[in-house]
Parts: C-alpha cells; sequence; structure tokens
C-alpha cells in the first residue's frame, strides 16, 4: 500500500475517531432525548477544530508511517490542540455559542484512549494485511545498494528486494546478508526467477541500462514494471540520486518549475502571506533588531550578495547573527556550535528571525517564500565544480525554506550540500502547491523543534 494511501487512511481514521469522542463526551453530558440538538450545536465547530488538530498531528509527525509510535509527540500535539480548541472558541464566542471549559476536557479525556485504541488496530490491520510487492534491483554499486536496503527498511510502503543482479566486478552489498534476498551475476539468471519469485518490479541502475536493453526487452511478456533506479527512487526516497543519474533522464523528466498558472498563483500567494502578516513581521523584527544590537556591538542587520533563479545575483539582508570580525579571514562554512555565532544569534537562527528582512526580497520578485535556498556565489562556483548538476536548482525562485530544509540538517560542507541538492532538484522536479504546504507545515516542526542554524 503507498505511504500516502495509508497517511489519508490514518487521517480519515482519526477524524472519525474526533467526532466520536464529540459524541460520546455529549452523550455523558446530556441527555440523550437532547443529543441530536447538542450534536448539531457543536458539530461544525469542532469540525473545523478537528481539522486544526489534523494539521497539528501532521506538523508533529503523528502521520511519519515508517518511525514507531511517538507518544512525547503526541501529548505535545494535544496540549497544542487544547490550546488551537479554547482560541478557537473564544475567537468566535458570538458564532459558535458554546463554552468549551468542561466540555472540552471531557472530550479530550475520552478522546486519548480512543485514539491509542484506533492506532494499536490499524497498525496490526496495516501490518497484517499489507500487500507486498516483490521487487528486482540490477546493479549493486552505492545507490542501488542504498535503495534495497531503504526498501527493505521501510516495509509499511509495500515492497520487498527478492533478488538483485550483482556485478561481478563488486563485492557483494550489504542486504546480500539478509534472508530471503536472491543474487544473481546476470540478467539472463534473473529471467529464469522472475515467475517463481513473484517478481512485480523491476528496478534498473542507470550505469547497466544502456547495457541490457535487450535482456530487458525479452522480460516484457512477464509483465513486470521497469524502473529507472534514480525514477524508483525518486518516489519511494522523494529526493533525486545526483552522482548516479545521467543527463539524459534529466533531459526526459525536469521541467522549468511548474506551469505559468502555478507561478503566477504562486507569486500572489506570496505577496499576500508577506502583506497579510506584516503587522506580527515588523513586530517580530523590531524586537529581534533591538536584541542584536544590545548583545554584541555592531549593526543589526548585515547583507550578502545571492545567486537567485538563472544564476541571477541580488543583495539579501539579515538580522546579524554571528560577531562583526566573523569573515575576517574570508567566507567560511558555518559549523556546529560555531564560535563566531553570538549567544542571541543561536536563538534567531534556530527560530528563523534573523530571515525576517528577506521578506523584503519576496516582496520584490528575487525570493519565495519556498524554494531552495540561496548560496553565496563564492560557494557556488566551488559546489557546481564539485557536485554534478548543482545549477539545476537555480531554475526556480530561492526560498526562505525549502525540501532540503525539513528534510535534512543544516549543511556545512560539500558533502552536506550533494545531500541537500538530491531534495532541492526533487523539489524543482515536483514543485507544487501540494509540495509547498507540506514544506510550510515541515518547516512550523523545524522552528518549533529549535532546529534552524
Amino acid at each position: 500500500m503507498r505511504r500516502n494511501t495509508i497517511k489519508i487512511l490514518l487521517a480519515v481514521g482519526d477524524y472519525a475517531i474526533m467526532i466520536g469522542a464529540l459524541s460520546l463526551m455529549l452523550l455523558s453530558r446530556y441527555d440523550a432525548a437532547n443529543f441530536p440538538e447538542r450534536f448539531d450545536q457543536h458539530l461544525y465547530t469542532f469540525l473545523a477544530i478537528f481539522f486544526l488538530w489534523i494539521v497539528a498531528f501532521y506538523v508533529l509527525e503523528m502521520y511519519n508511517i515508517n518511525a514507531p509510535f511517538n507518544h512525547r509527540k503526541f501529548m505535545v500535539a494535544m496540549f497544542a490542540n487544547v490550546a488551537i480548541a479554547i482560541t478557537f472558541i473564544y475567537l468566535f464566542i458570538d458564532v459558535v455559542d458554546i463554552t468549551p471549559r468542561r466540555n472540552l476536557a471531557i472530550l479530550v479525556l475520552v478522546f486519548i484512549p480512543l485514539f491509542y485504541g484506533w492506532r494499536f488496530v490499524f497498525t496490526r490491520i496495516i501490518d497484517s494485511l499489507a500487500i507486498t510487492k516483490f521487487v528486482a534491483i540490477i546493479g549493486s554499486d552505492e545507490y542501488a545498494a542504498e535503495l534495497a536496503m531503504e526498501i527493505n527498511r521501510q516495509k509499511r510502503q509495500g515492497f520487498r528486494v527478492a533478488a538483485i543482479v550483482c556485478d561481478p566486478a563488486q563485492p557483494l552489498p550489504e542486504i546480500a546478508q539478509q534472508p530471503n534476498v536472491h543474487i544473481f551475476k546476470s540478467v539472463s539468471e534473473l529471467k529464469e526467477r522472475v515467475a517463481d519469485l513473484h517478481i512485480d518490479s523491476i528496478i534498473v541502475s542507470d550505469s547497466w541500462y544502456s547495457s541490457i536493453y535487450t535482456d530487458l526487452y525479452e522480460l516484457l511478456p512477464l509483465r513486470v514494471q521497469f524502473f529507472q533506479l534514480t525514477s524508483f527512487w525518486e518516489r519511494f526516497l522523494e529526493s533525486i540520486p545526483i552522482y548516479s543519474t545521467k543527463e539524459s533522464w534529466f533531459l526526459e523528466n525536469f521541467n522549468r518549475g511548474g506551469n505559468k498558472g502555478y507561478t503566477v498563483v504562486k507569486r500572489l500567494g506570496d505577496l499576500f502571506a508577506v502583506i497579510l502578516f506584516l503587522p506580527l513581521f515588523l513586530l517580530l523584527a523590531g524586537v529581534t533588531a533591538l536584541l542584536v544590537k544590545v548583545s554584541s556591538p555592531g549593526p543589526a542587520l548585515f547583507s550578502q550578495i545571492r545567486v537567485g533563479r538563472n544564476d541571477q545575483h541580488y543583495r539579501i539582508y539579515k538580522f546579524r547573527s554571528m560577531y562583526t570580525d566573523a569573515e575576517k579571514h574570508g567566507a567560511q562554512w558555518a559549523t556546529e556550535k560555531d564560535p563566531r555565532v553570538t549567544p542571541i544569534g543561536r536563538f534567531i537562527r534556530a527560530t528563523r528571525l534573523d530571515e525576517i528582512p528577506q521578506l523584503w526580497n519576496v516582496l520584490t520578485g528575487e525570493m519565495s517564500l519556498i524554494g531552495p535556498r540561496p548560496e553565496r556565489p563564492e560557494f557556488v562556483s566551488q559546489l557546481a565544480a564539485e557536485i554534478p548538476h548543482y545549477h539545476l536548482r537555480h531554475l526556480v525562485r530561492p526560498g526562505l525554506t525549502g525540501w532540503a530544509q525539513v528534510q535534512y540538517r543544516y549543511g556545512a560542507s560539500t558533502e552536506d550540500a550533494a545531500v541537500k541538492l538530491t531534495y532541492d532538484l526533487y523539489y524543482v522536479k515536483n514543485i507544487s502547491f501540494v509540495l509547498d504546504v507540506k514544506i510550510a507545515l515541515k518547516t512550523i516542526l523545524t522552528i518549533l523543534g529549535g532546529q534552524g542554524r
């Protein structure tokens, strides 16, 4: 079963449990004869509140199907949900005509055990009834071996590696030690076992693809699906393996960052969001500037040149998070516990407050709220020389936050930049409103967890 299908089923089930908890709360508080009237009185208000609860669950990763259930995050989510419900009801007190105190407390007490019971049953059903599709991987290079391990680790996505065709010149990958994984030396050997191993899909390493067209063609009567490794990797891990992906794949699969309608609407959305929250942004900017000024000598703001869409250079402003002599020896990567960062600087980086001045770049159109983070020209030159396909991240507007920022830790080296590029290119290829919303929600989680830097 696909990851998104499971997430949708979970969300729908959570929503149903919330409505069930509401019904039980009302039955416990009022006479059964008055239940229909009370239910109608509360329903629409709580439908809106429960939607916000689902969003809170998503932000706190309660729909991460590959991770064990996190009880601490669930309780944090419930504290947030109670606050959301109280705020919502009091904001619209003249409209909803209900009071939240005792009813909300009983609702939460009823919901928590129902939720745990529902999640326990759902997990058991999914694990027992899941339809497993067996895959064969042709190739044993580093990326093929890594994908094979991830497929078998993320069992709830419904795939399992049944066979690998290995290059005799390469050492056996680690997955070869797992039970029920068959190792073959050629595609011909694999062909003889496709039927009895119930193989549904064959994933072909890009380095093998051009040399085995004829062999793959002969497998068509067996009714299996074929994937280039890059295409399956993209679908499964939501990134693009840059070192194993050839230019031909990008020519066949890449676009230039969304259609015109999406581009126009996203631009209007950026402007609307910045203008709508401008009073809040100005308040936060004033407080941040004051904190920076009183915590260390020097200006509150500093500016840098960054590389934007189509490799155009532009100037950004940020609140200063480092001491004024931080780059007296030239541009350097920021590091974990960087001594150049001031105490207040650590706080404003973790909460992303240092990025507020870049809202001006959003208003001028040089940036978007969401997109690959812009890099400095001196680093771009270095990274483009060492990392393949690096320039493709400049096909879209850079953003205040992006897919790489919510999927991977802060980058402090060329190796980190290469990993983040795998996510940036996934965003460029799959750019959409749904992905933008997903990034926005995950950014909230990142900020709440103090993971910015």
